[in-house]
């Protein structure tokens, strides 16, 4: 019998086109976290994420995320993860400060700022200098 050994790179790239799978307790639990610790209505983690109010709706019922709103589910968590780390796990303080408009984001909020992929990498940038005591 005959291996496959020639299909073993195109099964790796099927394998990475997966889309990345949500833990046990569900997307619709994953996705009120992510609004609950951020501060913002279902309405507002869909605009962060880029996608319309319905569709957010629609993938609640799903089990996983795929392709750029996994990637933005992602960057959020990562940015909530940081600031619970500045703010010493104060959840409060940290959904005040992601409201509070800042000028080292031109006088944007960082939740404003989150809109872009460019804007979460600003967002860590202020977050890891308030980590290491360098106010503007």
């Amino acid at each position: 019998m005959k291996t496959n050994q020639h299909l073993a790179p195109q099964l790796t790239a099927l394998r990475a086109k997966r889309p990345v799978q949500i833990k046990p307790t569900g997307l619709d639990a994953r996705l009120n976290q992510l609004a609950q610790q951020l501060g913002v209505t279902l309405k507002e983690l869909a605009s962060l994420l880029q996608l319309s109010e319905s569709t957010l709706h629609r993938l609640r019922h799903q089990t996983a995320l795929s392709g750029p709103t996994a990637e933005r589910a992602e960057l959020l968590q990562q940015v909530i993860q940081h600031g619970l780390r500045v703010y010493a796990d104060d959840e409060q303080a940290l959904r005040d400060w992601l409201r509070y408009p800042l000028g080292e984001l031109d006088g944007r909020t960082p939740l404003q700022t989150l809109t872009t992929i460019a804007g979460f990498t600003q967002v860590n940038d202020v977050l890891g200098r308030i980590e290491h005591g360098i106010f503007y």
